[in-house]
């Protein structure tokens, strides 16, 4: 689950207000069990984003099968990586690409950017050197990047730093105030969908159904 240290203070259920946000979609990883990712469409959700990899080896169990299902029920797929911050930017981004490469992907590839279960030793300078090394292979590789984390993982690492890159923002209840600069808003991890047996990150685009579909155009 993305963005596990903002569920400490999460409410039982909340989804972003469809009447504001009609573009909708989860977040999985092979901790959300199996899905029935033709429910998940038919429940009225447009795109799924699943975890591929996770800093310089680890390689989602569940990747490929949520990957192939998920193209399979029509769904806008993309696929996100969990960020290491003492591990080489280079290496991660192989072990992403090695994972993803070939595969048709209609979002941005997303990292992962928090500190939850990451080293606070790690100075911010290094962690946005390893970043922008790993964003770098991954742009060499013809890949377009998102960036996802939290409230204090943006002021941190993403205020400032990366200027035209779309950002996937974890924010509780209430979408993202300004400044912050978001396309999409994780909303809950705590989310019941149909064709998931256990609770779901949800999310929401930050724009019409229009919007949805040229911002997906731009990003291919």
């Amino acid at each position: 689950m993305l963005g596990a240290a903002c569920s400490r203070t999460a409410p039982a259920v909340v989804y972003p207000d469809r009447e504001i946000y009609p573009v909708a979609g989860i977040d999985i990883s092979s901790h959300n069990g199996e899905v029935d990712f033709d429910a998940v469409k038919a429940d009225g959700y447009d795109f799924v984003i699943i975890k591929a990899t996770e800093g310089a080896t680890f390689k989602d169990k569940a990747f490929l099968d949520n990957y192939n299902r998920a193209i399979e029920a029509g769904l806008s797929v993309g696929a996100y990586h969990f960020f290491r911050f003492e591990t080489s930017g280079y290496m991660q981004g192989l072990n992403f690409v090695n994972s993803i490469n070939g595969r048709e992907l209609h979002l941005p590839v997303a990292i992962d950017i928090e500190e939850w279960t990451n080293s606070a030793a790690q100075p911010t300078s290094h962690v946005l050197d390893r970043l922008n090394e790993m964003i770098d292979h991954l742009e060499r590789h013809g890949y377009r990047v998102m960036l996802y984390t939290n409230k204090n993982g943006y002021e941190r690492f993403v205020r400032g730093n990366f200027p035209g890159y779309p950002v996937w923002l974890c924010s509780l209840v209430d979408p993202p105030a300004e400044p912050m600069r978001w396309t999409l808003w994780q909303a809950t991890h705590r989310g019941k969908v149909a064709g998931t047996d256990h609770p779901v990150d949800i999310n929401a685009f930050n724009g019409s159904r229009e919007e949805w579909d040229k911002w997906l155009q731009a990003m291919q």
